[in-house]
């Protein structure tokens, strides 16, 4: 055990300080952790953090300082900011990218509810009511291009009852049948709205959907 903490201290001791001992490589280790919070943080808010300010305010924790802001105070910001701040902001952007998407491509089409479109390719026979199963591979993008998740590698379908999927494809699939391809663009009053799914799909995102509808299973009604 011994060796095994001299060579990991002698190993991590030029960078970040003299980790001379495990109190030092266990601080060194929440920074990282709190760095690596920090670098996510500026990818889901959209916005570059001043380290040396978040750095600041650990240091006033840590000491009980709270000339700056007390800890009600910080709350009471966050919870304006996402309550207030971010919604309008993000509306705002949702409906810059929506229009430039509208503009850009001669193909997109849109719905009254407010779906963007594009039929990429129609394909054949009866068209998937509200009540139908669809097996489907499909990718998902945000608006800035980044890939949420994909589902159209090989093999890898998924079936999804009509009824239950997000009301931009119960509306976008009904328009190809078997066989076909759509993209979609899907506002957040389309999508999940203000619920957040997980890290990587915020409150109020437009969505960004290419579906293949692969087969369409109908589904009898119950006697």
């Amino acid at each position: 055990l011994g060796g095994a903490a001299a060579l990991v201290f002698s190993s991590c001791g030029t960078k970040g300080g003299n980790l001379k001992n495990v109190t030092d490589t266990l601080a060194y280790t929440m920074g990282m952790e709190l760095g690596e919070y920090v670098k996510n943080m500026d990818s889901v808010m959209e916005m570059k953090f001043d380290l040396a300010t978040v750095v600041a305010a650990m240091k006033d924790v840590a000491k009980g300082d709270t000339s700056v802001m007390t800890r009600q105070q910080a709350m009471d910001f966050i919870q304006e900011y996402y309550m207030v701040r971010k919604p309008r902001i993000d509306s705002a952007a949702n409906a810059d990218f929506l229009a430039q998407v509208e503009k850009d491509n001669k193909n997109v089409k849109k719905t009254e509810s407010g779906l963007l479109y594009e039929i990429v390719r129609e394909g054949e026979g009866a068209k998937p009511d509200s009540a139908d199963n669809v097996f489907v591979t499909y990718k998902l993008s945000d608006r800035k291009g980044n890939v949420i998740e994909d589902r159209s590698a090989e093999g890898d379908t998924t079936k999804l009852n009509m009824a239950r999927v997000i009301p931009g494809w119960a509306e976008g699939l009904k328009m190809i049948g078997k066989g076909g391809k759509i993209k979609l663009w899907v506002p957040s009053n389309l999508g999940y709205g203000s619920r957040p799914m997980g890290r990587r799909i915020p409150a109020n995102s437009v969505l960004v959907f290419d579906v293949d509808l692969l087969d369409i299973q109908p589904v009898e009604a119950k006697k």
